[in-house]
């Protein structure tokens, strides 16, 4: 083995797989496989093809024109019918998949977070060969240094070429009859990433079966490259590798051109700018595994992406109608109702929930963070266990399970009476249908109810975002109806409804609550304990209607009047006698509420009154930083040289006046801040002795309570010492207006000093501009210096020019009286 042909690392076992040349191939096989050695210095080289040239046939061929691909995935399908179809899609006897049919598929998934549930289902089932993890996360097309894709991985056992190719393949699955596993149509992978986006290419490595070779396949199922190039048939290509002798080298199965053609096509149209940055990523897989990597996601209708990457660096959301403000809102104030409000948008919040039991050890990983995984039993209370046995049908094979049980109760945020209901139900571990809502009452009825059912027995859709409807389901979801209703109705008035009537069903056996038309349903406790009352009332004037029939007369209107007397003296006996029975309870209850409403009161004024504080703290250290900001321009003006100009000193004097005034308004400041903590003091007091005469009052409460006794003379003094205490509220409220007085008091205060603050940074504002004046003055006094200085300059250059000059002549006349000189010696 040469040194060209020898993996980098010698010491791994997966080495990296580089070009392979047509050249090196061995033509030794294995089988049916042939092999080619790998070199990592070579890009794949082929033989060109022998093309006949149009211009030798005289025939001119005219290329197809090219077409580009929408965007957008509800429109990728449309094709334009003025444009003729694809030179090859002629009669030829076979009858192909035609690449629309991708797309087509696609549309399965009317949800984009279902497609994701799709693919976190592969990774899940490969947890029987020993798939640990699955990370969901996004990075950048290298080709065009901007664009988002999306990358799936797992740790499982891969894929060897022939299960890879049955994977790409349209509807074969192994897993119908393999248990504990959710696929079973062998459509998921295809609808799911091209749902996603419209190109996908994916890196498998695995062991290898019954001591086989390790071998790693990268595929590509690429909606844009069958449409661009006008393909009449789903191309798919794909090439594999085995490792020999630690070397990685090309599984050709026979057909090499056919290999490197599939090999130039998956480089062309990958996300990757070279060969090599695309095998690079079998790095990233560790002894097997998978990877799958989507690229030219959708847009929505406005041109941006429909995957919403920015919002939550942790999270993949969705954009356009399944996102909800509103419910984002509520989730904050409603935690135990946060996936009902989030989990149509938001793909960790779906994917928690997505599973009703995790492996053992297995992580959903999704942009670097770990899924918590989610119980819907968690935000229940109030639950009940109900076993549910389907009836015997045709539908139902013997083997099945013929038993669910199902969770019900109400949300804890239920007493909230947000509308928040619906039950999740669950296939073989993987959820269906999230919070069916199977009970459409108009009113309030069946808010807060939620419930949890692993229903085995009925058949999931392709898609895994519903069941078939059959006959069976209708008998689900009439029942499903029935317990929710039954639930409700006995339990509604726990969490602040009012108590709805119970009506037996005799055919179902089921009790069931009025509809909301119904009157009765409205009706608060008071209105329970009249209707009690009134069967007494009726039967007394039906005896009175016998009585006087025997006399053959009506019933007078004093004896109605009578009646009517009786059932208001009934009622009111029948309001007092709990009081009476009871004054102890009553009387806590009237000081719990006395209580909460003082101390929400003290709490608002308090947050009142802090927030008016640090108000003015915060307009304190604004205008001291707007006085340090004109001491320090007050400096710089004085560090200056000082002009000669009457205004600027002037305009000095007036601008030490205005900190004058400033440093005054920072006091006034000071001091009204220091008398709004002296009130803010004085309040406190007040409220501790309002505390104090409230537990004074319990106190008088508690003696009267001991010397209460079942009468009604006493029970009247009771009623006497209400009133009083009702008297002590009212002194109470009283005082409350009148710390609601001073509040705005300190609010018209507060006006005061923002309008002080405006008039404050006008004056600034004015300082500014003077400033600015000045500033003005001292650079049209700098230009005069420099045109002086230029006009100097120049004169000092022009004598500079007269002296040469005249140094230049009296050398001339040096020489010429030097050549005078020298003549005349030579005459002499």
């Amino acid at each position: 083995m040469d040194s060209q042909t020898r993996p980098k690392n010698p010491g791994t076992t997966h080495p990296k797989p580089h070009g392979v040349p047509a050249s090196t191939v061995r033509g030794q096989k294995r089988g049916s496989r042939s092999y080619a050695d790998v070199d990592p210095n070579n890009l794949p080289v082929k033989k060109p093809r022998t093309m006949v040239s149009p211009h030798q046939t005289g025939n001119k061929i005219a290329e197809p024109r090219t077409r580009r691909l929408s965007r957008q995935f509800w429109k990728a399908g449309d094709d334009k019918e003025d444009e003729r179809p694809p030179r090859n899609c002629g009669n030829d006897a076979a009858i192909k998949v035609h690449p629309q049919f991708l797309h087509a598929n696609a549309t399965s998934h009317k949800w984009a977070l279902g497609a994701f549930a799709e693919l976190l289902d592969n990774s899940l089932d490969e947890a029987c060969n020993g798939a640990t993890y699955v990370h969901v996360d996004s990075t950048t097309n290298q080709k065009d240094g901007k664009s988002s894709m999306l990358i799936v991985q797992d740790n499982g056992g891969g894929m060897d070429p022939n299960r890879f190719r049955e994977c790409l393949s349209l509807g074969y699955s192994r897993k119908r009859n393999v248990a504990n596993t959710v696929g079973q149509y062998g459509n998921g992978f295809k609808t799911s990433t091209m749902r996603l986006g419209a190109d996908a290419i994916v890196f498998t490595r695995s062991r290898g079966a019954n001591s086989g070779n390790t071998t790693q396949s990268v595929g590509m199922l690429s909606y844009t490259y069958l449409y661009e190039t006008r393909k009449s048939e789903a191309v798919v290509p794909t090439v594999d590798f085995e490792l020999v002798d630690n070397n990685w080298v090309a599984l050709t199965h026979g057909d090499r051109d056919k290999w490197f053609d599939n090999l130039e096509t998956i480089v062309k149209w990958s996300p990757y700018v070279s060969q090599q940055a695309m095998f690079d990523q079998f790095d990233l897989l560790e002894e097997q595994g998978t990877q799958i990597v989507i690229y030219n996601l959708w847009d929505d209708d406005e041109g941006k992406l429909e995957l919403d990457f920015d919002t939550d660096g942790h999270d993949i959301q969705l954009r356009g109608v399944n996102r909800d403000e509103k419910k984002i809102e509520m989730a904050k104030a409603y935690p135990n109702s946060r996936h009902f409000l989030t989990y149509r948008h938001s793909l960790r919040s779906y994917a928690s929930i997505l599973y009703l039991r995790l492996p053992p050890n297995f992580r959903i990983i999704l942009r670097g963070k770990e899924v918590e995984h989610h119980s819907l039993l968690e935000n229940m209370m109030m639950t009940e266990d109900i076993t549910y046995r389907p009836v015997a049908s045709p539908e139902l094979s013997s083997d099945e399970d013929m038993v669910a049980a199902l969770k019900i109760g109400f949300v804890k945020d239920a007493h909230h009476h947000i509308d928040i209901q619906g039950f999740n139900v669950y296939h073989k571990n993987r959820l269906i249908k999230p919070f069916w809502r199977v009970w459409n009452a108009a009113g309030s009825d069946g808010r807060g109810v939620i419930g949890l059912l692993e229903a085995n027995f009925i058949q999931p859709a392709h898609n895994k975002q519903g069941f078939e409807r059959t006959a069976l389901l209708a008998r689900v979801e009439n029942r499903l109806n029935k317990y929710q209703k039954t639930y409700w109705s006995k339990r509604c008035h726990e969490i602040g409804y009012a108590p709805r009537r119970i009506q037996k069903n005799h055919e179902s056996g089921v009790t069931e609550a009025p509809t909301s038309a119904d009157p009765a349903q409205c009706r608060p406790n008071r209105n329970s304990q009249k209707e009690t009352t009134q069967p007494s009332v009726a039967n007394r004037t039906h005896e009175i209607g016998l009585k006087n029939r025997t006399n053959g007369l009506g019933v007078s209107c004093k004896e109605t009047r009578l009646v009517h007397q009786a059932a208001e003296f009934q009622k009111q006996k029948a309001q007092l006698e709990p009081q009476v029975r009871h004054p102890k309870a009553r009387v806590q209850e009237l000081e719990k509420r006395q209580k909460a409403q003082l101390e929400e009161k003290t709490r608002n004024l308090k947050n009142v009154e802090t927030k008016q504080v640090a108000e003015l703290q915060r307009q304190k250290r604004q205008l001291e930083l707007q006085l340090r900001q004109s001491k320090s321009k007050v400096q710089d003006l004085e560090k200056r040289p000082k002009v000669k100009d009457y205004e600027s000193a002037k305009l000095v004097v007036e601008l030490q006046r205005q900190k004058g005034q400033l440093e005054l308004q920072i006091k006034q400041s000071q001091y009204k801040i220091q008398d709004l903590e002296k009130r803010h003091k004085v309040k406190e007091d007040d409220l501790q002795r309002q505390k104090a005469c409230l537990e004074l009052s319990k106190s008088v409460v508690q003696d009267l309570e001991d010397s209460l006794k079942v009468k009604d003379v006493e029970s009247s003094k009771l009623v006497e010492e209400l009133h009083e205490h009702k008297a002590k509220i009212q002194d109470l409220e009283e005082s409350q207006k009148v710390v609601d007085e001073l509040v705005v008091e300190l609010q018209r205060d507060r006006g005061l000093l923002e309008s002080q603050l405006k008039v404050s940074q006008a004056k600034n504002q004015e300082f500014e501009k003077s400033q600015k004046a000045v500033m003005d003055v001292f650079q049209e006094e700098r230009g005069r210096r420099d045109v002086t200085e230029d006009a100097l300059r120049k004169k000092l250059r022009g004598a500079y020019d007269v002296m040469d000059t005249l140094k230049m002549k009296v050398n001339a006349l040096e020489a010429d009286q030097a050549f005078c000189k020298k003549v005349h010696m030579h005459m002499l």
